[in-house]
């Protein structure tokens, strides 16, 4: 599955990257510290989602020793036969009412 975020603009390409004017694009970072041994907010999830409540989440943990990167499918609002963290939960809930 693919979805459309940002596309490039085929008529001047020294415009870039821009989102269209019709998009209904919902975008959430939340930055959270799941482990205890670990100083800040290092990790990160980033929720995108289209006006349907699809699209993905991208979770980053953080570690002293390493970080690790999982995607998620979003289907119509909820993990696509996947489990999702409570706090990948929280996020996509607060995506979906854009708080």
């Amino acid at each position: 599955m693919i979805y459309l975020f940002y596309r490039k603009d085929q008529q001047d390409t020294k415009k870039g990257v821009f989102i269209p004017k019709d998009a209904k694009l919902k975008i959430k970072l939340t930055r959270f510290n799941p482990f205890k041994d670990t100083g800040g907010n290092q990790s990160f999830i980033l929720t995108l989602l289209d006006s349907s409540n699809s699209g993905i989440i991208l979770t980053s943990l953080h570690n002293r020793d390493n970080t690790r990167i999982y995607a998620k499918p979003i289907a119509n609002g909820e993990a696509d036969k996947l489990t999702l963290s409570p706090e990948e939960k929280e996020c996509l809930q607060k995506t979906i009412n854009n708080s």
